[in-house]
């Protein structure tokens, strides 16, 4: 083969490769919410790993330790109902936005309670110089987790990106502010509250709004009824 020829050929892939990035398999889409589901089921498991999670974030934002911080980001689960909540309402299903909003919150109370706890236990630090700023470093948390739900949502449709999930879970902050809360409790700290409490609800809305994109553009839509079975199956199994 020519130069030119392979020149040709290699021009001409690369559009069809571009292309190839949006086209899933029926397949890959009902074992990402399937999978997705299994993740976000209200087990002995979930809250066990949002425990250690808690503990470990919070001992970590007492000792203002950013190491310990994100060892502790890695445990959280936190991500799959995020993800459940923004396919849901990509689809319209109202059973899975609400299924995934009540873990969401249970989660949130969980996370509070055991900070305060340790804020009680250990005392809180002068200043949190891990999570601190403006009104405007609050707008770039959510452009880091509109983007981090963008890739983290493909990398759980794309199995073969899905390496890329624990610096998803590091990228974006839920647990670490929600701690923050819950020591700032403890201390009666009202202006970690309040800027915590924004970190944590831009980024939640920045994590949904960027899964929504990605489970549009792979057509998830094509995945409604797997998706209502899986929630059916999920109610079946939790009556039991």
């Amino acid at each position: 083969m020519s130069q030119k020829e392979k020149q040709k050929k290699d021009d001409g892939a690369e559009p069809k490769a571009s292309i190839k990035i949006l086209k899933i398999t029926n397949s890959d889409r009902y074992e990402t919410v399937e999978t997705l589901f299994e993740k976000s089921s209200p087990n002995s498991i979930y809250y066990m790993l949002l425990s250690l999670s808690s503990i470990v974030v919070a001992s970590g934002m007492i000792l203002n330790n950013v190491i310990i911080i994100i060892g502790g980001m890695l445990i959280a689960p936190f991500l799959a109902p995020l993800l459940v909540i923004g396919l849901g309402i990509s689809l319209g299903q109202l059973e899975a936005i609400k299924s995934a909003s009540i873990l969401l919150l249970k989660s949130i109370l969980v996370v509070v309670l055991i900070s305060f706890a340790l804020g009680i236990m250990f005392g809180s630090p002068q200043e949190f110089s891990i999570i601190k700023g403006t009104f405007n470093s609050v707008l770039v948390y959510f452009i880091v987790a509109f983007f981090s739900g963008i890739a983290a949502a493909f990398a759980w449709a794309r199995k073969e990106t899905s390496e890329i999930l624990p610096g998803v879970a590091v990228a974006v902050s839920l647990v670490p502010p929600l701690s923050m809360i819950g020591i700032g409790l403890s201390s009666l700290k009202l202006s970690a509250l309040r800027f915590s409490s924004l970190i944590f609800i831009f980024n939640l809305i920045g994590i949904v709004l960027g899964s929504m994109v990605v489970f549009s553009l792979l057509k998830f839509y094509k995945s409604e009824q797997i998706v209502k079975k899986t929630i059916e199956k999920q109610k079946k199994n939790f009556e039991k």
